[in-house]
């Protein structure tokens, strides 16, 4: 599911500087979606605008585009205060981000 393309492009083709990003975002990732129900509990939207941002910068970097896309539909409502369905959205985000992370990582982990 992911699209290392623009990554190696941005990157110059440098391998390194990919599996580098790659690393990182293997052990960022998990940790800021699995931040995004908290801020809903708490009302955070600037926060959770802020996360759902990073998100969809990540997503779009490993060529992950659906989830970007997810992402940048779940900002734009939260920045435009249409709060009242997120925690849904987001909860079946996490379902089938759960389920992409188990198949492409569970085994290297």
């Amino acid at each position: 599911m992911m699209d290392l393309t623009l990554l190696k492009s941005l990157m110059s083709g440098d391998q390194k500087l990919v599996d580098h990003f790659i690393s990182i975002f293997k052990s960022q990732v998990p940790a800021q979606v699995a931040a995004l129900p908290g801020f809903c509990e708490s009302g955070e939207w600037e926060e959770l605008s802020t996360a759902l941002h990073s998100l969809k910068t990540q997503f779009s970097y490993v060529g992950m585009a659906e989830f970007a896309e997810l992402m940048r539909e779940m900002e734009e409502s939260v920045d435009n205060g249409e709060t009242g369905s997120i925690t849904s959205r987001i909860g079946g985000f996490i379902m089938k981000f759960d389920n992409f992370w188990q198949s492409e990582f569970a085994e290297s982990e």
